[in-house]
């Protein structure tokens, strides 16, 4: 049903990731701009789920003290629901375990806590802010 494919960041993807991340990260949660663009993403590698032709959700993997760090996880409103999150966490999950991690982590918003726990996730000391979103850290093994 859904097909992810993993690139890098020069990639011409990249401008579907951008696209989901504008209008779910800058539009529907109202995190400015150039928070959202941290500059991190020519270090990332990038993934992106396809509902037929249509890119509907986005995630990037990038390594951070030594454990694969998952970042910017959005699925489009429409498409939430459906399993598109899970199925891009797993593809995700794969990239880091085949680049040799054996820890993964995430700071996970506090809507969304339980889809990540449901994943084998473990919270993390206390909640925290950023964006002006609540987040916990979570972490998991490989």
């Amino acid at each position: 049903m859904f097909r992810v494919v993993h690139f890098g960041p020069d990639d011409t993807r990249m401008a579907d990731a951008r696209r989901i991340r504008t209008e779910v990260f800058c539009g529907e949660q109202q995190v400015p701009p150039h928070l959202e663009w941290d500059g991190q993403d020519a270090v990332c590698d990038h993934f992106l789920i396809f509902d037929g032709d249509a890119a509907i959700g986005v995630a990037r993997l990038r390594s951070y003290r030594g454990m694969a760090k998952i970042e910017r996880v959005a699925v489009l409103a429409a498409h939430r629901g459906r399993d598109a999150g899970w199925d891009l966490m797993e593809a995700v999950l794969a990239r880091a375990k085949a680049r040799g991690f054996v820890k993964a982590m995430l700071n996970a918003q506090v809507a969304v806590e339980a889809f990540y726990a449901a994943m084998g996730f473990v919270s993390e000391g206390d909640r925290f802010m950023e964006a002006d979103i609540e987040h916990v850290r979570m972490t998991r093994a490989l």
